[in-house]
């Protein structure tokens, strides 16, 4: 005895609720495959879930770098805080030139000492 079930519908922030009508355009000209649970479309030489590319549109729009400006960019689980300390100790290697007892790395946790986006 076989039943059809229905699928398994998508995480909330992977479904194409609520998008912008000038995301659904972009989507609509956008190369599409099906990936494990939703579609994938591809954008700039990547391929996003709908939500994302709506989020780099936004960021594409509103974001401005300025020339002082560090991305660190990691995929999870890759060195992310040994990376972070690394370009805290970088950066601040003037204000604090040896590793002395009060320098923020001994006591402080490199995420907190870097900011996200």
């Amino acid at each position: 005895m076989s039943s059809s079930q229905p699928p398994i519908p998508a995480p909330q922030d992977l479904q194409e609720d609520g998008l912008t009508q000038e995301c659904r355009d972009l989507l609509s000209s956008l190369p599409t495959e099906e990936g494990w649970l939703f579609y994938v479309y591809q954008y700039q030489g990547f391929w996003f879930p709908s939500r994302q590319i709506q989020a780099v549109l936004a960021s594409q729009q509103r974001f401005q770098a300025q020339d002082t400006d560090i991305l660190l960019v990691t995929t999870p689980k890759s060195g992310t805080t040994w990376l972070k300390a690394m370009v805290f100790a970088l950066v601040n290697r003037v204000k604090f030139p040896d590793m002395q007892d009060h320098h923020p790395l001994l006591t402080s946790n490199p995420h907190e000492l870097v900011p996200l986006l």
